[in-house]
């Protein structure tokens, strides 16, 4: 029976194959042919016709369809019916076509295509298939399907996993294609609609809200396009937007801005000033990498009053509420590094000291003879401060230098003794008190103490994935002698100055960024460094938990300070990649109180939910707490809440309840109601439909 079975395909070959041997093209020996039905050769026509799933295997190529009919003499295979040719990992599907086995050359009817995240549709297509030309074209982007965006192209030609080119374009979605697109090429590799966005909801100050945001590929690593938002209380806001580059490539950046002739409630800004009815934002930033040695980076922030972000781009606010706008230029040697650094002021509202620009050198420690390290510094920068509220406007040409010396030594493998020594010159035109210019001249000395001891203990846990503990003891001590530093102060233009922080300042002059408002030195610091280890197949050894200390002694008497300082604790616990906690303290011993408090604990499963919990505490400021939840349903929704919590006032500032939908492979769909207190700019309740583009 099964000699039966197979007499069909067997004669179709001996058929096929006699009417090749009468034929001029030279064919491939590898030719393989079957199908269902008895093969047909006509040897007139020199056509050899296969019917019932006929099927030829050509090499890697592979044709089937309902029927085969196959020209000795021109190479041409015509097929009718479900016309499938595989190409290595290529398939493309059609209703029929002819395919030429010689030159490879096929022309089809109905043609589809898929190579994620793009699949393409013609009407007609020709060329090869490594090579293809379309006509009247339909593209798909990751899915074929009606609520994907696609696009509609009267001719297009597809080569080797990209879009070469293509003309009359038109993007759309659900069907309709109603926006024009010039002529573009897409790699297969890339989006080419790189980014989709809208929301819709309603927010008290706002009204109802509609907003959009679009960039589809102009040229070769730039998408553009534009956000609009449409708000019943306020008017439209309305600007180009885009992005170019990719996160792989040496550069990268996006721009974004808007525009928009406020009708509602626009209140006071920051300076207690009202604020304008004509609005507006640029948002721009820069990264650039060139080799391994230079940097171009920079960012550009103009916001036409403070509040504009905090009013329709809130989500933009909330990771940026003092903008910044700089450019720097970095070449980095094997111990150097040569900038120049320029930072401007474009907010009238904002105080912002600008370089315009600073030119720095700065030589990384480095070993000199006798055992020596040396490390320096010397820049040029041109200062500028603007006349804001009750201070006055600075501005003054300023050449620094900074070089030191320091002397490792190490008499045991488990004690480092280092002393330092370091002179710094610094010179100011436009200086205050009556002078034209004035130099500063500033010595300093110290030392660095470093101990080191461990131990290692057998204990292993494989639910933690523990193997083995090794505990990492690092007392430092560390003293800095500058008598000198707050020399001049009534002649030196401020506009470096100590800004407020919570944290533990640099401890040499060398490293001090308030250059221009410089304090006397004569202070230890002293901290202890715990590290829990383990073993780890993949990186040697990763860190368990580490518990940290550090602390300052003043030996001088410094106004508003007392001699000892308070008292620094950073724990970090992160056992597992599911788990994180994190603690900040800070005690003041002379009060015997807590004067700040940070924590953040996350804990995540990968697949189904995650929960990260945060308390912020500053005495006599603020006392928040931060908890937010995700919650994954099933394959397509997850749940998610929020609250932000405001111990001093007694009232949740922030309430989220969320539904996150995912539609296919292409969009993220959330639904949200949200409550809000204390914001005197934003309402009390808001409720939101965010649409956005997947990310793969």
């Amino acid at each position: 029976m099964s000699f039966v079975r197979r007499l069909p395909a067997l004669l179709g070959t001996v058929g096929l194959l006699a009417g090749l041997a009468h034929a001029q093209p030279t064919v491939p020996d590898q030719l393989h042919v079957s199908s269902d039905k008895n093969a047909v050769y006509d040897d007139v026509t020199k056509e050899t016709l296969l019917t019932g799933n006929a099927r030829m295997v050509n090499g890697d190529t592979t044709l089937t369809a309902d029927a085969i009919r196959y020209n000795s003499t021109t190479g041409v295979a015509t097929a009718t019916g479900h016309f499938v040719l595989t190409s290595g990992r290529r398939r493309l599907v059609a209703d029929e076509g002819t395919y030429n086995l010689a030159t490879r050359e096929i022309n089809v009817r109905n043609l589809r295509i898929g190579e994620f995240p793009i699949y393409i549709s013609g009407d007609t297509v020709t060329g090869t298939p490594d090579n293809l030309v379309f006509t009247n074209a339909l593209v798909f982007f990751r899915e074929n399907a009606g609520y994907t965006p696609s696009i509609r192209a009267e001719h297009l030609t597809y080569a080797r996993g990209r879009i070469v080119s293509a003309e009359g374009l038109s993007l759309g979605l659900l069907g309709g294609h109603f926006i024009s697109l010039p002529h573009f090429e897409q790699a297969l590799d890339t989006d080419f609609v790189s980014f989709i966005s809208a929301h819709l909801g309603y927010r008290g100050n706002l009204g109802l809200f509609a907003e959009l945001g679009l960039h589809v590929p102009v040229a070769p690593g730039l998408q553009a396009g534009a956000d609009i938002g449409l708000y019943s209380s306020r008017g439209v806001l309305l600007g180009p937007s885009g992005t170019y580059g990719s996160a792989n490539s040496d550069i990268n950046g996006f721009f974004r801005s808007g525009y928009i002739s406020d009708s509602g409630d626009r209140k006071t800004d920051v300076l207690g000033q009202p604020v304008p009815r004509d609005r507006s934002y640029v948002t721009w930033e820069h990264r650039q990498r060139a080799g391994d040695h230079f940097t171009l980076d920079g960012e550009f922030n103009y916001w036409s009053d403070s509040e504009v972000l905090r009013d329709f781009r809130y989500r933009e606010f909330e990771t940026v509420q003092q903008p910044d706008s700089f450019l720097e230029a970095a070449y980095t040697g094997d111990n150097y590094s040569l900038s120049a650094f320029t930072r401007v002021r474009p907010n009238s509202w904002e105080h912002l000291p600008e370089r315009l620009p600073e030119v720095r050198f700065d030589l990384f420690p480095s070993a000199v003879p006798l055992g020596f390290y040396q490390r320096g510094s010397a820049s040029a920068a041109v200062l500028e401060a603007d006349a804001f509220g009750s201070s006055p406007g600075l501005r003054t040409n300023r050449l620094d230098a900074y070089y030191g010396l320091e002397r490792p030594y190490t008499p045991t493998p488990w004690f480092t003794f280092t002393p330092v020594a370091g002179g710094r010159v610094t010179y100011y035109t436009d200086a205050l008190g009556g002078k034209s210019t004035y130099t500063r001249t500033l010595g300093e000395i110290g030392f660095d103490a470093h101990l080191l001891a461990s131990g290692t203990f057998g204990y292993k846990n494989p639910i933690w994935e523990i193997d083995g503990l090794r505990h990492l003891i690092e007392p430092k001590l560390s003293y800095r002698y500058a008598p000198e530093a707050a020399r001049g102060t009534a002649y030196i233009p401020p506009i470096d100055a100590r800004v407020f922080s919570t944290y533990l300042q640099p401890l040499s002059i060398a490293d001090s960024r308030n250059l221009d408002d410089l304090g006397a030195l004569n202070t230890f610091r002293l901290s202890l460094d715990n590290t829990f280890q383990t073993r780890d197949p993949s990186y040697g050894s990763r860190n368990l938990a580490s518990l940290n200390f550090a602390a300052d002694y003043r030996l001088n008497n410094v106004a508003g300070q007392k001699n000892l300082s308070d008292i620094y604790t950073e724990f970090a616990l992160t056992p597992a990649p599911w788990l994180k906690w994190e603690v900040f303290h800070r005690f003041d011993p002379h009060a015997t109180s807590q004067q700040e408090l940070n924590t953040g604990l996350e804990i995540h499963d990968q697949e189904w939910w995650s929960v990260r919990l945060a308390t912020n505490y500053l005495r006599q400021n603020y006392e928040q707490y931060f908890l937010q939840y995700r919650q994954r349903l099933n394959e397509i929704y997850d749940v998610t809440a929020l609250w932000r919590y405001d111990a001093r006032n007694h009232r949740f500032n922030e309430q989220r309840y969320g539904i996150w939908q995912r539609l296919g492979q292409t969009w993220a769909i959330k639904y949200e109601i949200a409550w809000f207190s204390g914001d005197t700019r934003t309402s009390s309740f808001a409720l939101n439909i965010e649409v956005e583009l997947l990310k793969f």
